[in-house]
């Protein structure tokens, strides 16, 4: 997450030596609609906090930007991963990021057993 008004250029995501983007480029509300594009198709965009018109230009500029990265399809299961986020910050202030890091884990419970099986 960004400042209001700061930008990010030449922005790209790498999975140990694999890139997210095919070409660095400079992150803009157009790349944050796809991706989250991407994020909505896995539950047939039925998800309400991605669809629900709270997510528009305006917001998205004119407040914490979000830059999202799907790379879930560069990852292999239960193999540690290095992450590396490349960009030059285009701004006149200093920019502070957060960065989320988020994993999907599947669990499977037994109710009579009490037992729980991974299922990563």
């Amino acid at each position: 997450m960004l400042q209001p008004g700061s930008s990010i250029h030449n922005f790209n995501v790498r999975i140990v030596s694999t890139q997210v983007f095919d070409i660095s480029h400079d992150y803009d509300f157009h790349h944050f609609t796809n991706e989250v594009a991407k994020i909505g198709a896995i539950n047939g965009d039925l998800t309400p906090e991605l669809v629900n018109g709270l997510l528009d230009y305006q917001t998205w500029s004119l407040s914490n930007r979000m830059l999202i990265a799907d790379v879930s399809r560069l990852t292999e299961r239960d193999v540690p991963q290095s992450i590396q986020i490349q960009g030059t910050n285009a701004g006149c202030q200093g920019v502070n990021l957060l960065v989320l890091v988020i994993s999907e884990q599947e669990l499977t419970f037994d109710r009579l057993t009490v037992l729980e099986y991974s299922t990563a």
